[in-house]
């Protein structure tokens, strides 16, 4: 019986662990460079959101970007349209919105944001 005790306790800690492990994984806000940026987003795995006016976005973007406008529109609003689940970059002109976009991001309870640290200006 104590046996069985501490076996169910051994595993009842290693599954709180892996589950507390995985948790902290998910987790992430951080502005990145082109290399890591590129990467997440040739993984497919990222939904990829332009974070400047309609003017700028329609001057270029980078492909497969969705517009959520930081100046002129309730961004806000637009980012309560979108599962907090999935997995997001972000991007501006220069990396400034985009930063106050992941950090707004954040407090609304997203979990898992990348930007582009220096912007569109600088991609490559």
């Amino acid at each position: 019986m104590k046996s069985l005790l501490m076996l169910l306790t051994a595993l009842f800690m290693i599954s709180n662990s892996a589950l507390v492990a995985q948790v902290t994984m998910e987790h992430r806000f951080e502005s990145v460079g082109n290399d890591e940026f590129k990467e997440a987003l040739a993984s497919g795995d990222f939904i990829l959101l332009d974070i400047r006016t309609i003017e700028e976005f329609k001057e270029g973007n980078i492909k497969g970007a969705k517009l959520i406008e930081y100046n002129g529109g309730d961004m806000d609003a637009e980012f309560e349209k979108l599962s907090k689940n999935h997995s997001y970059l972000v991007y501006c002109t220069v990396g400034v919105r985009s930063k106050v976009a992941m950090e707004r991001m954040k407090e609304l309870g997203f979990h898992y944001v990348l930007e582009l640290d220096k912007g569109i200006k600088e991609w490559e």
